[in-house]
């Protein structure tokens, strides 16, 4: 008797509690990537013209489409964890790719033009340039692109199979 009374009130329990769960997407947990490589590249041999006004966006238009939010997940993490303090010497660029499995987004900001920086809160709005900037039509599709101003170039790039494309 006992057994049945614990089984049933078990069972009543649980019906009436999964009445209370929520299955909308928006209850789903965020995308995490797997893994990132964060270095610095050094240029070589390579010239480039300065650009006339202050930040251009470059939009790629072209290649790997992703969701704002994981973008914007990559770019605080990049700029907020492993960027700010840190100083570019002009022809060098501190990048991160991470890795989400089916796709990748590749973030950096390069010193150009014979400037050299320490990289500050700017770093976020620079490279959320080319994220809101670029494929416009709607939040997600993001395609990436590069912004560019007299002294520095911040790159925002999603890619798939290990490519940046």
């Amino acid at each position: 008797m006992k057994s049945f009374t614990v089984t049933a009130l078990l069972a009543m329990a649980t019906s009436a509690f999964a009445g209370t769960i929520s299955t909308t997407p928006e209850a789903a947990a965020p995308a995490k990537w797997i893994s990132v490589e964060t270095g610095f590249i050094k240029a070589g041999n390579t010239t480039l013209a300065k650009r006339e006004g202050t930040e251009v966006v470059t939009c790629y238009n072209t290649g790997t489409a992703v969701d704002r939010a994981p973008a914007a997940s990559v770019i605080d993490d990049f700029c907020n964890n492993r960027a700010i303090g840190v100083y570019v010497p002009d022809g060098h660029t501190l990048y991160s790719r991470y890795d989400y499995g089916t796709f990748t987004i590749y973030v950096s900001g390069a010193a150009i033009n014979g400037c050299s920086f320490t990289i500050d809160g700017n770093c976020n709005r620079l490279l959320r340039e080319p994220l809101d900037g670029c494929n416009t039509r709607g939040v997600n599709g993001k395609q990436g692109g590069y912004e560019t101003d007299l002294c520095g170039q911040w790159r925002f790039d999603p890619g798939s199979k290990g490519s940046d494309f």
